[in-house]
Parts: structure tokens; sequence; C-alpha cells
């Protein structure tokens, strides 16, 4: 990423004020999730998601970029009484070590080369829970997400970015709200786990 894109998301996350909830297809799917192990929230902005799943018992990690977004993540970790790791970093696929994570946790975040690494890095049943934007059937400024269509999904291209787990989930264009009622969106999510 860019010194740019990393000033301007510690800007972002400079002037946020409080934490957001928790992604409400996390806590709608917890049951499709490892009951415990070790989890990283990649890409984790202020990290409601991974403070939720550090809650539920899990040994949480948070990645990500900005500076501005870790330090107060640890903040609010230590705040409620959270054992939590983060860490600055620039995602590199060398980050990532062979049978790492017992769960691995992406939102809103795209880039392509890491796949590979990410799913090396699940463990055998390890989980990966991956929600993104996807490209819309026609332009309109409307869209929530990105406009470079490079951080968009084609079409069931996270299907085939994840070939080799066992899906368990899959929506793209449609995705439940906290009541589980679909909802119509240019996002997809995929759940599924390493064979093993």
């Amino acid at each position: 990423m860019s010194s740019t894109k990393v000033e301007r998301w510690n800007r972002i996350y400079q002037t946020k004020q409080g934490f957001p909830e928790p992604n409400p297809r996390l806590t709608l799917y917890r049951s499709l999730l490892p009951a415990r192990g070790k989890a990283l929230d990649l890409a984790s902005g202020l990290g409601a998601d991974a403070l939720y799943l550090a809650a539920a018992g899990f040994k949480t990690t948070a990645w990500d970029a900005s500076s501005i977004a870790v330090d107060r993540l640890q903040t609010e970790a230590s705040a409620r009484g959270l054992a939590l790791s983060s860490r600055c970093i620039e995602v590199q696929p060398e980050a990532f070590q062979p049978n790492q994570f017992d769960l691995i946790y992406v939102r809103h975040f795209l880039d392509r080369r890491l796949f590979p690494a990410i799913l090396a890095s699940l463990t055998p049943r390890g989980t990966l829970f991956y929600e993104t934007f996807v490209q819309a059937e026609q332009s309109d400024a409307d869209i929530p997400g990105p406009s470079n269509p490079h951080y968009r999904l084609a079409p069931n291209e996270l299907l085939a970015l994840c070939q080799g787990l066992k899906v368990h989930l899959f929506t793209e264009g449609y995705l439940a709200d906290a009541t589980g009622a679909l909802r119509p969106c240019h996002e997809a999510l995929l759940i599924g786990s390493k064979p093993g």
C-alpha cells in the first residue's frame, strides 16, 4: 500500500469517533466458525471484529497498515480486558506462515496476490471468512465501496480464489442483515474450511 493510502487511512481513523459494532454476518454465522483457536483479522481497521473474536475466546491477532487504527484497537482491547495482539503491517505473502491460524477473517479488503498465502496459513480444518465488494453490473456512483474496479471481485471470482476449500456458505449480490434477512448489495461472502 502506498504511503499516501496509509496516510489517508490514518486520517480517517484519527477522526472516527467511538468503535463500530461487529459485522452482523460475523455474529450471524458464528456457528460456521471454529469454537476457538488462533484467529487473524486481516486489514482489521479499528478492529470491531477482532474485539468480537477475542471476546468469543479466540487468541486473536489483528493486522492493519494504519498505525492509528492499530494503536486505537490495542487501547480498546486493553480497556475491555481482552487479550489481543495487533500489528501495523503492510501485508505481503511472506507475512503468513503455514498452518498458522484456525480462523482468518477478512472484510472489505482485496489483494488477490495474498490468497495462496492465506489458504496455506489455515490449519487443517481451519476456516476462512471472506467478505468484500464485487463489481457492479453498471456504473453507479452511489454504490458503496471502492471506485477502482481492481478492488472489486468479478462474478464468482471469490469461489475461484478459494478453490480447494470446503465451502459452507457462499453468497454474492445478497447479504444477510442482522436479522438474517437477505438484502441486495454489491458484495460477496464466502465461509469455507481447509480439508484436514
